[in-house]
């Protein structure tokens, strides 16, 4: 596997080839990373594949696309998949380019409307429904994740296909005060939680790093608690910043549909009750729930759903954060790439079966530390990229050498980029709290920051004396 980057927000990058000859039939595959979370974006992609049976294609998986790129008849056809209600796939199909030419094409990805449209120089287009059913009707605003996967295959007499991807870069519509997503955060959770003795170590690790992560209390472990680990627990949430959410104790696919409501209602109920704080996304034993109940828990208890193709399904054969898939974990948080995680138990040596040993999930908090990512739960990294969509800004004061705004985001912080042409004085203020913040200057000299819901800030030029 390997990784390049792409700039978070419309930056071009240079990116590597791949080049598989012979076997295996799946030749390999290349995640792009680096990649922003946005709820509309487009991805503008340059490439060029060369093998030597027709029949050999290349798989591209953008965010919520399933696209298949192949030589027809000395011309290069990409087919966009998609399935319907009964589970049937469908596809349409465009013509991107000739077989001895670079391709150049677009992909604009589309959270709101749950589409994706690709279009080529010429201007032909096609817009068809995000590939998985499920994640077509999700009730919520999605977004995209932080890479893009290329997968190629060598079928029928083909002994090679090479696949160069030239150059990859991401764009977003851009206003005087844009929000974008956060491409360095990472979401992370238990299941459980499992008994104190086999986690305390590692929550202690990930806290001692400043991260944090969700908890998905399982209602039967959540009964069985003492008092003083309960109030472990409480405390991890108000004190450490640790997310509320809920682990169904049954499989809700193997429930009549208001049986499974009403399990999620009282459960729902039950940990609000014992932890004290909302729950804020969901799931179930084995991970046995479809989006009918996701749809439930968000219009009538106000949770997200933790897994589906937008969640922990988007690669289906990663699973678990735990020792069995480490051989995809370990290359994949080195690398800095973006995918939300799960796990049960930290702390033991070797692990039991699901979960990750002590060593390995040290490794991987260390391996996102050092691409300056933060471990955050579910809720929190959802939310802030879902502000690249629902924050909003009044702009209060804007001369040439101070803009004074107000941000309205939806609860969680927005990050946000001002363009703006900033100096060796340029200073900003968060007028709210009265305190000066850190900002990033981008390679167009506009500046990025955080900001908070119903805060106001004020930039301005602070010259010497």
């Amino acid at each position: 596997m390997g990784v390049s980057d792409a700039h978070r927000f419309c930056e071009t990058a240079s990116l590597p080839l791949i080049h598989y000859r012979g076997q295996p039939r799946q030749a390999g595959s290349l995640y792009i990373c680096g990649l922003t979370p946005m709820v509309k974006c487009t991805y503008q992609i340059s490439m060029d594949v060369n093998t030597d049976d027709n029949h050999s294609f290349v798989e591209l998986n953008s965010p919520g696309s399933k696209l298949i790129i192949q030589e027809i008849n000395k011309k290069v056809i990409l087919k966009s998949y998609f399935e319907n209600s009964s589970g049937d796939l469908g596809f349409d199909s465009i013509h991107i380019g000739n077989a001895a030419e670079k391709l150049d094409f677009e992909i604009k990805f589309d959270g709101c409307n749950k589409t994706n449209t690709i279009s080529t120089k010429d201007s032909k287009y096609i817009l068809t429904p995000f590939y998985n059913f499920e994640r077509q009707r999700l009730p919520y605003v999605d977004f995209s994740n932080g890479y893009i996967k290329f997968t190629a295959f060598i079928t029928g007499k083909g002994t090679y296909i090479d696949v160069n991807v030239n150059n990859i870069s991401q764009r977003a519509d851009r206003k005087f005060i844009t929000a974008i997503g956060d491409g360095r955060l990472v979401p992370f959770g238990l299941d459980g939680p499992h008994v104190r003795n086999t986690t305390e170590q590692g929550i202690r690790y990930l806290n001692s790093k400043n991260n944090r992560g969700t908890i998905w209390f399982d209602i039967e472990l959540l009964e069985q608690c003492s008092e003083p680990d309960l109030e472990y627990l409480r405390s991890l949430v108000f004190n450490d910043s640790w997310d509320t959410g809920v682990h169904y104790s049954e499989e809700l696919n193997n429930l009549p549909s208001e049986q499974a409501y009403k399990v999620m209602d009282e459960g729902y109920l039950y940990v609000h009750e014992k932890i004290g704080q909302k729950p804020t996304s969901w799931c179930s034993m084995r991970n046995r729930d479809n989006v009918e109940h996701a749809i439930y828990a968000y219009e009538n208890l106000g949770m997200f759903w933790r897994n589906g193709d937008s969640g922990i399904h988007a690669e289906k054969d990663v699973g678990n954060l735990d020792d069995d898939t480490w051989a995809w974990w370990e290359p994949a948080s080195r690398a800095g790439m973006v995918y939300p995680a799960f796990t049960h138990e930290l702390d033991l040596e070797p692990a039991i079966k699901y979960s990750i040993s002590s060593s390995k999930f040290r490794s991987w908090v260390d391996n996102y530390n050092s691409n300056n990512a933060s471990i955050v739960s579910f809720y929190d990294y959802g939310q802030i990229n879902r502000n690249t969509c629902e924050a909003s800004f009044d702009i209060l004061q804007y001369t040439e050498n101070s803009t004074m705004f107000k941000a309205h985001t939806n609860s969680s912080y927005a990050l946000v980029n001002v363009n703006i042409r900033s100096g060796e004085y340029t200073r900003v203020c968060d007028s709210t709290s009265d305190k000066l913040l850190n900002y990033t200057i981008e390679q167009d000299k506009s500046i990025t920051f955080r900001v908070e819901n119903n805060h106001t800030y004020y930039i301005f030029e602070q010259f010497p004396v």
